[in-house]
């Protein structure tokens, strides 16, 4: 598997939980949701970026996805404090948010990124990526 495969993966299992989240309102899968973003935003933030800025040259475009990183952590780290009803409502705005940045992501960064990449780059991305993300968890 390749970094931009891993990626994709990661933003399918962060859509499941939602979903379920969505289906059963189970409270349980918040910690899930918040864990997965958490270590999908630590790597993307130490390995997806920086590759993607020497490789793409784009660095606002880069910046760009770093800030909405930022605000998925600032929802992240508001919703510790909520419960209940303020908390379930709090988990739709932070869907919205990842929602929007994966698009971008998706849409923009990651067929650039293919395009540029060499597949021994891709492949120690997704190394570097699942190496990073054991650490958090």
């Amino acid at each position: 598997m390749n970094g931009i495969e891993l990626i994709l993966e990661d933003h399918e299992r962060v859509n499941i939980l939602f979903d379920r989240f969505e289906d059963t309102g189970d409270a349980t899968l918040i910690g899930q949701i918040i864990d997965a973003l958490t270590a999908h935003d630590q790597a993307e933030q130490a390995a997806l970026y920086p590759l993607a800025g020497a490789l793409l040259g784009d660095l606002p475009s880069i910046e760009r996805y770093s800030r909405a990183h930022s605000m998925v952590k600032k929802l992240i780290e508001h919703m510790w404090a909520l419960e209940g009803d303020a908390l379930a409502a709090e988990v739709g705005i932070l869907r919205a948010a990842v929602t929007e940045h994966v698009a971008e992501e998706e849409n923009e960064l990651l067929p650039a990124l293919a395009e540029a990449a060499t597949e021994e780059q891709l492949e120690g991305l997704a190394a570097r990526m699942e190496q990073l993300k054991q650490r958090v968890g």
